[in-house]
């Protein structure tokens, strides 16, 4: 930058910068369904940015089955109400816990150090959470096809990224809030998402009765920890 604040660490990371807001958590808890295949959360209020929040979940490994096939963001821009996470069987019911994150910065501290930007928003307040990124990738291998139901195959894929998911870690569900292209067909592959606790690694399957592309293209698979949750 020409002007402002910048603040880096011992690494040259930058940890505040006067013109770049940091990705921080503003909303947490869980999510559970009870009556069908689909958790419903509302925020404690709307979230007023014009991007919609990153969604980072964490599914319990007590349910380590359940397929997440589907991510909502309810309301609009500057007025994100929630979300719903859907999963692939109706017996499915998810749970697990959750957090969601915006590039902006909520006035929360009483004492302590806050920035404003041009349009007069907070874009660093040190009472705000930061989202703590463990660890990424682009990656995946795929390994194979394999029956969902007597109608449905499941094209199944794996993170190249491993790794024991820790207590207070998570992972962005939006990458995978939509499907992938079904060769052959206008219309386009559900896919399921799961991290595997035996396997230490996120899955994705593509879930057809028609057949899907072997290369699931470079979705990211993004970690991060909110310590204390």
């Amino acid at each position: 930058m020409t002007y402002g604040l910048s603040v880096a660490n011992d690494y040259d990371y930058i940890q505040i910068d006067a013109q770049m807001p940091r990705l921080c958590a503003v909303y947490s808890g869980s999510y559970t369904a009870t009556t069908s295949s689909n958790a419903y959360v509302s925020f404690p209020a709307p979230i007023t940015t014009q991007e919609p929040p990153c969604i980072f979940i964490q599914n319990t490994p007590d349910r380590p089955d359940d397929l997440y096939t589907g991510m909502v963001i309810s309301g609009g821009a500057g007025n994100w109400t929630g979300f719903v996470l859907s999963t692939i069987n109706i017996n499915f019911r998810p749970y697990g816990k959750w957090f969601a994150a915006v590039f902006a910065s909520l006035s929360k501290a009483q004492y302590g150090l806050r920035m404003w930007g041009d349009d007069g928003s907070v874009i660093y307040d040190s009472g705000a959470i930061p989202v703590l990124f463990t660890r990424a990738s682009h990656s995946w291998s795929y390994q194979g096809r394999v029956t969902i139901s007597p109608i449905s195959n499941g094209y199944y894929w794996k993170s190249n990224l491993s790794g024991q998911i820790l207590s207070d870690e998570y992972f962005m569900i939006n990458p995978f809030s939509r499907g992938i292209i079904t060769p052959s067909h206008i219309n386009w592959t559900p896919i399921g998402v799961r991290f595997n606790y035996g396997e230490s690694c996120l899955q994705v399957f593509g879930v057809t009765a028609l057949g899907a592309w072997m290369d699931i293209g470079s979705v990211a698979a993004v970690f991060a920890r909110l310590p204390g949750t």
